[in-house]
């Protein structure tokens, strides 16, 4: 899933809420959550984001469901002898559940300790789980340790495993891939795919991997294989579009046919970001308009804040007639949301600027600026009057820029419509 559209708060919430309620209704287990995730598109990181942002609401239910809980006598409680039985519970719990302390609690919870009890134990074995590390790490870095490897275990065969050890070697797999250790991760996910032949995660990072060895073709067949699977996977489709295209550059596959899979993937994701990409500037390229107009729209709707989509709604614009081209700006509008109503005008600025009607967009960009004050607005007023040579309203302009944003002061000194005013000693000053 693209960081934006992970990015956006309502889909963050409705992520929390899926997550809170698989984790609950497994006992406080991870992996259906994890799965669950990961089949609407979350990556790895995304994922676990999700799960470290979902705690605080974990140890909150748990807190209400066990409120009532007396808890164990204090005098047995506080007895070295229980003390060590329910630090060993929780430390073997831990070592099955790594970092999923929540899980550590529930239990604690469940053989009657009260809150503060079971806070207490879980606080001893974090200050542990910390120590260790801190020494890990420390060895680490100083090199006494090199190289980590998770080895599988060979007890571990088809039919005597569930599914969530199948999920811990795919996860153990992509946290050695993301640590570099490519060989013992594509270990792991060999291990997952010899406990289960359908495990399309496991496909998925081999996929991956051999992605980051730089063998493309196995990169491509393993990510196929994924999709075989589950072929409207978001995040898999999104990893194949990377794939193909390093094939392409590559010079590996032909444009056909990397526009024909381009194609096929949008079929089964119709909203994919980068493929959306690829195919408008193929049909820009091959001057199929109408082709390229229906598939910039859709990638404006989701994705109308991204520089890129500014560029291609322009490009496939400006090739329009005119009339026809704002036209289209008013449609767009009027099925656009209040944000992207916003970016709309401020691209529709942009094009009136790219067809020299100024004071059309001077006055479009002044209205935004009545709405909410954006620092690229006024910055396109003041390139734009300077160049009907208003320099004194262009340096009041680029005063107003720069205080709303300073770093855009750098770009002025190397903007080439702005090039007249490098040497004006107003500018100079401004700009330093």
């Amino acid at each position: 899933m693209s960081q934006v559209e992970f990015n956006s708060i309502p889909f963050q919430q409705q992520a929390l809420a899926l997550a809170l309620w698989k984790i609950k209704e497994n006992d406080y287990l991870r992996e259906t959550a994890i799965n669950e995730l990961a089949n609407i598109g979350l990556d790895n990181n995304q994922v676990n984001f999700i799960l470290n942002q979902v705690k605080p609401y974990l140890n909150e239910s748990l807190n209400e469901t066990f409120v009532v809980n007396l808890g164990i006598e204090n005098n047995v409680f506080e007895s070295a002898k229980y003390q060590e039985e329910i630090f060993k519970k929780a430390e073997s719990l831990y070592e099955k559940n790594i970092l999923n302390y929540e899980l550590v609690k529930f239990n604690l919870l469940k053989e009657g300790l009260n809150i503060a009890q079971a806070d207490l134990i879980v606080a001893k074995l974090y200050k542990k789980v910390s120590a260790m590390v801190k020494d890990f790490q420390e060895k680490l870095d100083s090199g006494v340790i090199s190289e980590i490897k998770i080895q599988p275990n060979p007890e571990h065969q088809k039919g005597n495993v569930g599914k969530d050890q199948v999920d811990r070697y795919i996860a153990y797999g992509a946290h050695q891939m993301e640590q570099g250790y490519l060989d013992n991760a594509l270990e792991l996910f060999d291990k997952a795919i010899e406990l289960d032949e359908n495990a399309t995660l496991a496909y998925a990072n081999k996929g991956q991997l051999f992605a980051l060895k730089n063998d493309k073709e196995k990169a491509l067949y393993f990510t196929n294989k994924a999709l075989e699977l589950e072929p409207n996977h978001p995040q898999i489709l999104d990893n194949k579009v990377d794939i193909v295209y390093d094939l392409l550059n590559e010079r590996k596959i032909e444009e056909q046919e990397f526009i024909s899979i381009i194609k096929d993937i949008l079929t089964k994701d119709s909203e994919n970001p980068n493929a959306l990409i690829y195919i408008i500037q193929y049909f820009l390229k091959q001057n199929q308009l109408d082709d390229a107009l229906q598939k910039v729209k859709k990638l404006f709707t989701n994705y109308h804040n991204e520089q890129v989509t500014t560029q291609l709604l322009l490009n496939t614009l400006e090739q329009l007639p005119e009339e026809e081209a704002l036209r289209q700006f008013g449609i767009i509008e009027s099925e656009a949301n209040e944000e992207a109503k916003y970016q709309l005008k401020y691209n529709k600025g942009l094009y009136l600027k790219g067809i020299r009607k100024f004071e059309e967009a001077l006055k479009l960009y002044d209205d935004l600026n009545k709405i909410q004050e954006f620092s690229w607005s006024y910055y396109q007023m003041a390139i734009m009057k300077n160049l009907q040579g208003k320099t004194t309203e262009s340096l009041e302009l680029l005063k107003i820029t720069f205080n709303l944003e300073p770093s855009l002061k750098a770009d002025a000194k190397n903007y080439p419509e702005l090039q007249n005013l490098w040497t004006n000693p107003d500018f100079i000053e401004l700009t330093t």
